[in-house]
């Protein structure tokens, strides 16, 4: 009977934390929020840290409050930069005729690919190919939704604006003190356990960091190589910059989101392409920018994603594959973008409490 009454417990205090996990889960988020940014930014606190100006040191509340503040200069930059670009976009498709532009890209298509239609599956191949063309521009390029999705995301950043102290206040204290994320889990735990979490925690901790570093790399170098592959083919810096940076966020989420950039970026620069005086013939401009996206995708599975996924969090490549599709059938988008860190944290206590069991072993092994 007790040991009946000991597993109802638990299981009533589990569903108790879960609950509370739920109704508080704008606290939750704030400092899931805080804890990340502290983690991706220590490498900047340490920086501070380090100062020396003759005998004097910021000490670790200066060097905590300038990388929060440096972090906001950053964000700041980031839209003061992007804002702009993003409004003139809008205006510049706004006055896009769309059909029209349709009518003269599906043009183009026919006079290069006239060849092709000496055959019966030649013609059927071209017939599909120029469907498919049409529907992915209209999918992506149906303005009206566009300034209605930026028009949320106003709205939506008007919410966050509020929540952006609270966060800031967090990772500041976050960043002060580097335990104090770890001793106030370590409140919630049996005193036997409590050797066993800490060290899950600080190893958790720093797989965490490394792959959310390497995630902020691996953004920033897609961006800059479709922003940059872009503004060779001659559309302009401002309508690269906006195409490069869609598909460097879009690439976050794994396996997914590439193709989503893709068919952005492809969309938008053929419609640039029917509003600008090019020189370069269209369908050359058109391999021109599937070179672009194919080059990006392959550096991204041959270099980057095997440095930052496989090495960040010490995991198989394979094994990487299997749990983020796992993820996107149980959860969709927002799973496949959880599903790296959670296996991280899952893996970690697994190895810490559970090492006994063979599948544990071979799973952690890399560790």
């Amino acid at each position: 009977m007790k040991q009946f009454f000991k597993y109802l417990f638990l299981t009533l205090a589990i569903f108790g934390g879960f609950f509370l996990i739920w109704y508080f889960r704008s606290i939750v988020l704030f400092v899931s929020v805080g804890a990340i940014l502290s983690l991706v930014t220590r490498p900047i606190f340490d920086v501070y840290y380090k100062l020396r100006i003759r005998r004097f040191s910021i000490g670790k509340s200066g060097a905590a409050l300038l990388t929060v503040l440096s972090l906001w200069v950053l964000i700041v930059l980031f839209f003061r930069f992007t804002v702009p670009l993003i409004a003139s976009e809008i205006q510049f498709f706004s006055n896009v005729d769309i059909p029209a532009a349709l009518q003269k890209a599906g043009q183009l298509l026919s006079n290069a690919l006239t060849p092709l239609r000496g055959s019966e599956v030649g013609r059927a191949l071209m017939a599909s190919f120029e469907e498919q063309f049409e529907t992915a521009l209209l999918t992506f390029l149906d303005f009206e939704q566009v300034r209605l999705f930026f028009t949320s995301i106003a709205g939506f950043f008007g919410g966050v604006f509020i929540a952006a102290f609270s966060i800031s206040f967090i990772t500041f204290f976050f960043l002060k003190e580097e335990g104090l994320l770890i001793g106030g889990i370590l409140l919630f735990v049996p005193q036997k356990h409590e050797a066993g979490i800490r060290h899950a925690l600080i190893s958790i901790r720093y797989l965490l960091r490394r792959y959310f570093l390497g995630i902020l790399i691996q953004t920033s170098l897609v961006a800059t190589i479709v922003t940059t592959g872009f503004s060779l083919l001659g559309i302009g810096f401002s309508h690269a910059v906006i195409i490069g940076i869609f598909s460097g966020l879009m690439n976050i989420i794994p396996y997914l989101g590439p193709l989503i950039g893709a068919l952005f970026g492809v969309s938008v620069g053929t419609l640039v392409y029917l509003q600008l005086p090019l020189d370069i013939a269209f369908l050359s401009f058109l391999g021109g920018m599937l070179v672009i996206y194919i080059t990006v995708q392959l550096l991204d599975n041959v270099v980057f994603q095997p440095l930052i996924f496989s090495n960040s969090v010490k995991a198989h490549p394979l094994e990487i594959f299997i749990v983020i599709l796992s993820a996107g059938y149980l959860s969709g988008i927002v799973g496949m973008f959880l599903a790296i860190p959670v296996y991280t944290i899952i893996r970690v206590i697994a190895r810490e409490f559970f090492d006994k069991y063979e599948l544990v072993q071979k799973l952690t092994d890399r560790m």
